[in-house]
């Protein structure tokens, strides 16, 4: 792939999640996630244990080419490129439960942060400013229990870790959705104009080098659940389009997959070179106008709201897709072939772009009068925007 193989020194959070130093060696969570990466690409790398402030800096003046785990900052992008996330924190506000919590942590309320953390530079950019400093995870719940400190913003699974393991009871304390923070890795701009495809195929290979996916919690899916219900429950009971459905089912009976898969074709050919004309011609275009009017309606909560027909092709969508076919996706698989009240969740998906996270939830299209599923409808919904609701 590359002419001359780049060398690359990196720089590693000695703070972050599940990264241990073994004698001189980093081994551990996202470590071996960039080693997967590196070594997939053939290319030599050395990694180097650094407190983050120290990391970023060193980035900043050239000294090594990239750093991580790190989340996404302003400041940083005027001297590094951040890679795709490769590691999803969710980040709670916890606090005793003998305080009543106010709507902003962010004036006349100390709040415990591990020093040089991201969460300490996350909190100061946004205007935060009486903080506690701790030197690790258990410090910092000592710190929230013996009340020098009224909050502290950490990653659920890793403050819900420290507690059990210091006998910290659940009762003792109550937690508020803050964010998900994507973690990844900066790259330096000298070495990218270096090396222009590094990139993209860094990025390329981060999902075959994943552990484990970008997963809500049991809880996190019911929580969302409850607040598309009532979305769900104005698409799935429209008889506008439930007809629409039985009559494109009815219409495409007798077309072969052969056929159906050179209109998908052609969908995607018309979606590369930005002409809509012949997508817009396949879907049904009141409903599409509602499935829109329903998004905008949502408070930036829906991303996008697509209904498919009995074998996953488009018949209204909020905004356009990229293909005509979803039969092949389980977000049409898993729903088709539910029960009538069975929702699938899907993994979550970061779009860099909108620096946004989304999940689809996707319930079967039931005909009322067969009670058969007859389709399938996906509502695409920002899970900061939810969480948020559901505190």
């Amino acid at each position: 792939m590359f002419i001359n193989k780049p060398a690359v020194v990196l720089g590693t959070n000695v703070l972050q999640k599940k990264v241990v130093e073994v004698g001189e060696a980093v081994q551990g969570g996202s470590v071996d996630h960039v080693k997967c990466i590196l070594e997939k690409m053939q290319v030599n790398y050395e990694i180097r244990s650094l407190p983050w402030r120290r990391a970023r800096q060193e980035v900043h003046t050239s000294v090594i080419d990239g750093f991580f785990t790190a989340v996404a900052i302003d400041d940083a992008n005027e001297f590094a490129t951040f890679s795709a996330p490769l590691v999803l924190e969710n980040w709670y506000w916890f606090w005793r439960t003998d305080m009543v919590a106010p709507a902003s942590w962010k004036q006349h309320y100390p709040i415990g942060v591990i020093l040089g953390s991201q969460q300490e530079t996350i909190l100061s950019n946004e205007g935060y400013s009486d903080f506690v400093a701790a030197n690790n995870v258990p410090q910092l719940l000592k710190l929230l229990f013996t009340k020098r400190v009224d909050a502290v913003l950490l990653d659920k699974e890793i403050f819900e870790k420290a507690a059990a393991e210091l006998n910290v009871s659940s009762r003792d304390y109550k937690s508020r959705f803050f964010r998900y923070m994507p973690l990844g890795v900066y790259f330096g701009a000298p070495f990218l104009a270096q090396n222009p495809e590094f990139l993209s195929a860094f990025n390329s290979r981060i999902d075959s080098c994943a552990s484990v996916g970008f997963d809500l919690s049991s809880n996190e899916q019911s929580e969302i659940q409850k607040i598309v219900e009532p979305w769900f429950a104005q698409i799935l009971r429209n008889k506008d389009l439930i007809a629409a459905v039985v009559q494109q089912n009815a219409t495409n009976k007798n077309k072969s997959d052969t056929q159906l898969q050179k209109l998908d074709e052609q969908w995607q050919l018309a979606f590369k070179i930005h002409n809509l004309d012949f997508p817009k011609s396949l879907i049904n275009q009141i409903l599409s106008n509602f499935l829109g009017e329903l998004k905008n309606n949502s408070n930036e909560l829906l991303a996008e709201v697509i209904v498919m027909d009995g074998r996953g092709y488009n018949i209204a969508m909020s905004s356009m897709t990229s293909d005509y076919w979803q039969g092949d996706e389980e977000k049409f698989t898993k729903a088709f072939n539910g029960t009538s009240d069975f929702i699938f969740v899907d993994k979550i998906k970061y779009d860099a772009s909108s620096k946004r996270f989304q999940v689809q939830l996707s319930a079967p299209l039931v005909d009322p009068k067969t009670q058969k599923s007859i389709g399938a409808v996906t509502l695409g919904v920002d899970v900061d925007k939810a969480l948020s609701q559901s505190n």
